[in-house]
């Protein structure tokens, strides 16, 4: 991802190198390219894209099926206007968020992943795929946002950005609008996977990945701290309406899943 003047606002104050945002988005490059409904979804069971297409999208489905029934319970309704899927890939959640929303925009920053997406969706006309390099949304207006969804994507962002993404969130969402994503706050040092994670970090474990999933199918992942969110929410004006413990990011990572609305 290519970055800006601005630095991200976070503690160390410190902008994020463009080795590691080239790196990243390389990797994605990669990943779209060779195996995209693995990279989305990675069971080992459908590596070398062993994916069933209709079994891989009828999970989207299900997914947005009980997150909107999770906001209902938590008497949060969304605007079925606009919404947003942050890290789209393939369009698995865009595709189910189109039953229920007039307009979908799927944001990635992968541009083969955006391919297939545009190619698997031609019959949905309200989604519109975006390929987007940058480190912020600059290419969605301020306000024009009433849903944004991202599960499985921020925790492979360097913390930075994911922060910056964040903020960027809270930006283009609708006063009134809903904000619902996951993402790991902390290694989980209970299993011996998490103590993998923190004590050799992603440029040691990318050679041990290269070796089980090969040279395509390393995808690095990242955590941030609930309290950096739970902050920067809070200064964007997003009130958190939940947090739920959601380990969607796997062993050795405990996640969690933040449910906004913008004053």
């Amino acid at each position: 991802m290519s970055i800006n003047t601005r630095q991200a606002l976070v503690p160390d104050n410190m902008e994020i190198s463009s080795h590691m945002k080239n790196r990243h988005q390389e990797q994605w490059e990669n990943l779209g390219t060779h195996d995209p409904y693995w990279a989305v979804l990675s069971d080992p069971s459908k590596k070398n894209r062993q994916w069933d297409k209709e079994i891989f999208f009828n999970s989207g489905k299900q997914e947005i099926h009980r997150v909107l029934a999770n906001l209902r319970q938590q008497h949060m309704q969304p605007c079925l206007g606009t919404a947003l899927d942050f890290g789209c890939g393939v369009g698995r959640l865009s595709r189910a968020l189109s039953t229920h929303f007039k307009k979908v925009i799927g944001v990635d920053i992968s541009s083969s992943m955006i391919a297939e997406a545009r190619t698997q969706h031609r019959e949905h006309p309200n989604i519109d795929f975006i390929h987007n390099t940058a480190n912020d949304l600059s290419i969605i207006p301020d306000g024009s946002i009433d849903f944004i969804y991202s599960n499985i994507v921020l925790q492979h962002i360097p913390s930075k950005q994911q922060k910056r993404f964040i903020e960027e969130f809270c930006r283009v969402l609708r006063p009134s609008g809903i904000i619902v994503f996951q993402t790991p706050s902390q290694h989980d040092l209970s299993v011996i996977s998490g103590w993998a994670y923190f004590l050799l970090g992603n440029r040691i474990l990318n050679i041990l990945r290269r070796v089980k999933y090969g040279k395509h199918g390393v995808m690095e992942v990242h955590i941030l701290p609930k309290q950096w969110i739970l902050k920067t929410l809070g200064e964007c004006g997003v009130s958190i309406n939940e947090v739920e413990r959601f380990d969607s990011s796997g062993k050795g990572f405990k996640s969690y899943r933040y449910y906004g609305t913008k004053s």
